[in-house]
């Protein structure tokens, strides 16, 4: 039926054209911003779990970061104590000079300043075997916890305090033997720390990988989650900017039919 009063062919094709246009917006801000779901309001199942993936993400890359620093504080203790343990060698060596008891006054003092200057060194280095403010050389003995991601998991780093070396001054045979009994004792707490070190440090290493792989992992899928299919929004995007143009010129087409019942006036 065709009335003054009422167009149906023209509201059915606005109705169309708000479709197309609401559909065409949609599409543009998928392509503009490169997202499927950039709101809750497009999809809010979808953006709940791509919150919870943002933020275990955010998870994974704060425990990477604590794992890398754990393991540079490990190596810089590791590196410290191995130069340390190589310049016992040279310790025992000048205590093994001033065992000899034939020696001058005068030389004898002079090699006992050597090697207090020598212990110095060795405890100098043990007490600057820090990264970041943490010795775990010559630390105060309390383990360390590093996060491992975003369940609240963490890992232990052992934070060992090997005591200062103390030497005095070597008179003889019998202080000679003495200060050999000290730097074995100091040895052997170095060898238990640079053990424990080596340990803990591979540990970490495979865990701040396993952080970086996770994280990475769940980029992954957040990206499957909430990305734009680009080539296809584009392909869309151009057909509904069709359907608009021929939605308009339906309405103009649409508009005349009325005009057409002036004929049977004439």
């Amino acid at each position: 039926m065709t009335s003054v009063n009422s167009n149906l062919g023209a509201l059915l094709q606005q109705r169309y054209l708000r479709g197309t246009a609401t559909d065409s917006a949609t599409t543009q801000n998928r392509v503009a911003s490169g997202k499927r779901v950039s709101s809750t309001l497009d999809d809010a199942a979808t953006m709940a779990v791509a919150n919870a993936a943002r933020s275990d993400i955010k998870a994974y890359a704060a425990a990477a970061t604590a794992l890398q620093g754990a393991t540079a504080a490990g190596m810089v203790a590791i590196s410290a104590g191995e130069s340390i343990s190589s310049r016992l060698g040279d310790l025992r060596a000048k205590v093994a000079q001033l065992a000899d008891e034939s020696l001058s006054p005068q030389s004898r003092a002079t090699l006992n300043a050597d090697l207090s200057s020598m212990v110095a060194g060795i405890n100098a280095q043990l007490a600057g075997a820090s990264f970041g403010g943490t010795n775990l050389l010559a630390g105060a003995g309390t383990d360390q916890s590093v996060p491992t991601g975003p369940d609240g998991g963490a890992t232990t780093l052992r934070d060992n305090n090997v005591q200062p070396l103390v030497l005095g001054s070597v008179g003889g045979v019998a202080d000679a033997a003495t200060a050999l009994q000290d730097i074995d004792a100091f040895r052997r707490s170095l060898d238990g720390a640079l053990s424990g070190l080596g340990s803990d440090v591979s540990r970490l290493r495979a865990q701040s990988e396993v952080a970086v792989q996770a994280g990475e992992a769940t980029q992954i899928g957040l990206g499957a989650l909430v990305d734009a299919d680009l080539a296809r929004e584009s392909a869309s995007l151009a057909s509904l900017q069709v359907r608009q143009q021929l939605s308009n010129r339906s309405i103009g087409i649409a508009n005349q039919a009325p005009s057409a019942l002036l004929g049977l006036l004439r």
